[in-house]
């Protein structure tokens, strides 16, 4: 018997694709399914913790990138060293770890996986910051990314869905100033103005924006999009590159490789974000962990 554990975002409606896939799992002979819907923001990673800590095999994360990064955190803070396998399933306004893990959820596949026990190892970024660490799957942004997920996170209560996300862009444009940061790599330092500086496991961040095209998931390696003191006519102007994932031409923009890197605030308002989730810190060192979790293989 198989034990699952569906995680669903309760403030959106289940697809029907995912109420599908709930319902054959639920009647599977093989399967035991158990049901959880969030009622606010941060429960997803106590129920996640809680569904580690009781030997689920599966966890399914039914939401978005938002979701999925609660869920993650969850199993990786709790206390049973066996973790169980994150499956993903789309059910929210922004779903980019998918673009960047060219996920599928077919729902025979989806099914057999979970009966076959089919998953693949995936590396994961780790934030260590104040004494505390969080974990992210796709991509970490400080900066400009940073302060439109600060700013979406405020204005959720008033306006909903993609055109919620539209105006948090439009509102960061008007009123960004580019904090003055010292970044380190092993090989790269650097201290000045900057737009933002992405930490890319995936490549897909922004709501299918391919911010980095030499992410892979899978390589132990993190990889850096840093735009230095760009400005934002030229952040749009490239906006039809950053859709079709292609590199940018412009000399304040850096792809580089790295296992760790160091950002430190010198002057000026940093907001930082992960898979979408708004972060309240400043300095921070980030890592990767190679292998650190396994997803569904679907």
């Amino acid at each position: 018997m198989v034990r699952v554990a569906f995680i669903i975002n309760g403030s959106k409606k289940m697809t029907v694709h995912v109420q599908e896939i709930l319902k054959l799992c639920e009647e599977h002979p093989d399967i035991e399914a158990t049901q959880f819907q969030t009622k606010k923001s941060k429960e997803a990673i106590e129920i996640a913790k809680s569904c580690t800590n009781q030997n689920f095999d599966v966890i399914v994360s039914a939401g978005g990138d938002g979701t999925m990064n609660e869920v993650l955190n969850g199993i990786l803070d709790s206390n049973n060293e066996i973790k169980p396998v994150l499956a993903i399933l789309q059910n929210g306004t922004g779903n980019d770890f998918v673009k960047s893990a060219k996920l599928k959820s077919n729902i025979s596949d989806f099914i057999n996986a979970i009966l076959e026990n089919r998953s693949i190892k995936i590396d994961i970024g780790r934030i260590e910051s104040n004494g505390q660490t969080h974990y992210f799957l796709n991509i970490s942004d400080t900066g400009f990314g940073g302060n439109v997920i600060e700013i979406l996170d405020k204005q959720r209560k008033y306006v909903g869905g993609k055109i919620s996300y539209s105006i948090s862009i439009l509102r960061a444009f008007i009123g960004f100033r580019k904090p003055t940061l010292s970044i380190k790599t092993d090989d790269f330092q650097f201290q000045g103005k900057v737009l933002m500086v992405a930490i890319c496991n995936g490549s897909v961040f922004g709501n299918g924006l391919i911010i980095n095209p030499y992410a892979k998931i899978n390589d132990g390696i993190l990889n850096i999009t840093y735009l230095g003191n760009v400005s934002i006519i030229d952040y749009i102007m490239n906006f039809r590159k950053l859709k079709k994932g292609l590199p940018i031409l412009h000399p304040e923009v850096h792809y580089l490789e790295t296992k760790s890197i160091e950002i430190k605030r010198i002057k000026g308002k940093v907001s930082s974000e992960m898979d979408g989730e708004y972060l309240a810190i400043e300095d921070q060192v980030i890592s990767i962990v190679k292998g650190g979790i396994k997803i569904l293989d679907v």
